[in-house]
């Protein structure tokens, strides 16, 4: 069923980001000082967010301003919320919350990347009925191609990542593209 779901909401996701990114001109007029998550979920407190009815384009685990990189290499200001914005278009658009227990498995390899470090391979990670299938096959002159569909969830199988959040985020994806490969 999952997969249905899916494959619906990969035009829509398409229609929604294509709408995002002309409407984030003007959606940071709607913003209001409010508390929320920031940083990446690492503190709660006051930034410009959108209203409940503009949530698909928000970004639950940050104010508008961005965080914390984001920040200091863009400021404050109109101009930084509207590229904070055309960075993560319809960003909660197909957004789903995973709460533990998290019955998470993979196949594949879950150490596979890209950029510096990268490994080529597969990993398809299932978790509380989502799936996440990342493939990144090298094409050489340090590139590869990278590609990543159903929700971001292979943190739920990274040792690296503990203890994992509650509840989870597990943003939607469906993101083919060319990227750096440097082993």
């Amino acid at each position: 069923m999952i997969y249905f779901i899916y494959a619906v909401l990969v035009p829509l996701n398409l229609a929604m980001t294509l709408i995002a990114i002309p409407l984030s001109l003007v959606l940071p007029r709607f913003a209001t000082q409010s508390v929320g998550w920031c940083d990446n979920h690492g503190f709660w407190g006051i930034g410009p967010r959108l209203p409940n009815w503009l949530n698909w384009f928000m970004t639950p685990d940050n104010s508008l301003d961005g965080d914390a990189t984001f920040l200091s290499l863009n400021g404050y200001g109109y101009w930084s919320q509207v590229k904070w914005l055309w960075r993560n278009p319809a960003y909660s658009f197909g957004l789903r919350y995973l709460n533990p227990p998290y019955d998470s498995t993979f196949t594949g390899d879950k150490t596979i990347k890209d950029n510096d470090g990268a490994k080529a391979g597969f990993c398809i990670v299932r978790s509380n009925g989502l799936f996440q299938l990342t493939w990144i096959k090298p094409i050489g002159l340090a590139r590869c191609i990278y590609c990543n569909f159903g929700w971001n969830i292979r943190a739920l199988v990274d040792d690296g990542v503990n203890p994992k959040p509650i509840p989870y985020q597990a943003t939607f994806a469906c993101s083919p593209r060319l990227s750096g490969f440097r082993p």
